[in-house]
């Protein structure tokens, strides 16, 4: 390597015409001393360099690898099993005879024919996205049946940021706490589906659905904060979404809520 001279470098005027010798070469000095310094850095520690760049390609090749022959393959695997499953539950949100229908949701739980119901495909392919849809179907079909404890569990589970299926499942929730006569508990997942999204279809509905139940409580409570979301809840509705078909019902609720009586 090159080294620096001093007596080579070229001297700069600064102001006064005088030249500030010492401040070239210091800089000259500054930038060899840290490039020897890094030429030695690199030969004491390159072995330890070249592992970690290895390690680093070789951990980049593992997750396309596993990425391309496994999660892909995988998540194909869990949408043809959840398939079948989520045909039945649709049959069954269709038919009009009870038994039957009851029937349909069982078999969309528990499979039928050797084919996976949603249990099996949350068992079997619990972190795919197929899985994680099953969640959502298998809490409908619990709320239907009457199990409402399992619908909440299986509920809680699902994770999604679809301005639909989001909030339905919140509301579902909560429908499922009013049925187990928990109005707060029912009220306070009302109020996370209305937060969840403000598409005109679910948020109208559950706030509606969040008026109507504060002002149950207010009514069996007498405690004014539940008489205070009732009134803000419907008039949002009279406000934001004057064409839903809750905006009817809601002007009914919202007068019973101005006087804080029925």
């Amino acid at each position: 390597m090159a080294s620096y001279k001093k007596k080579g470098y070229k001297k700069v005027k600064v102001q006064g015409g005088h030249t500030d010798d010492s401040f070239v070469a210091k800089s000259f000095e500054s930038v060899e001393d840290l490039t020897v310094k890094s030429e030695k850095f690199l030969e004491r520690h390159q072995n330890k360099i070249f592992t970690g760049i290895f390690i680093i390609a070789l951990l980049v090749a593992g997750y396309y690898f596993y990425h391309q022959k496994v999660v892909i393959p995988k998540r194909a695997e869990a949408a043809n099993a959840l398939y079948p499953a989520q045909s039945l539950f649709e049959q069954a949100v269709d038919a009009t005879d009870e038994a039957q229908q009851k029937q349909l949701f069982e078999q969309a739980l528990k499979g039928t024919g050797g084919k996976y119901g949603l249990l099996d495909v949350i068992d079997e392919y619990g972190g795919t996205p197929s899985g994680n849809l099953a969640h959502y179907y298998a809490g409908l079909a619990y709320y239907h049946l009457g199990q409402f404890d399992k619908a909440v569990s299986e509920l809680s589970k699902f994770k999604s940021d679809d301005e639909v299926l989001h909030p339905m499942a919140l509301g579902v929730i909560g429908d499922s706490f009013l049925q187990l006569n928990q109005p707060e508990d029912a009220l306070e997942y009302y109020e996370k589906a209305v937060k969840a999204s403000d598409n005109e279809f679910t948020a109208p509905m559950y706030l509606f659905k969040a008026g109507k139940v504060a002002l149950d409580l207010y009514q069996s409570k007498k405690d004014d904060k539940y008489l205070k979301k009732a009134r803000k809840y419907l008039e949002r509705i009279d406000k934001d979404y004057p064409k839903s078909v809750y905006a009817k019902d809601a002007k009914i609720y919202l007068a019973q809520a101005q006087y804080g009586k029925q």
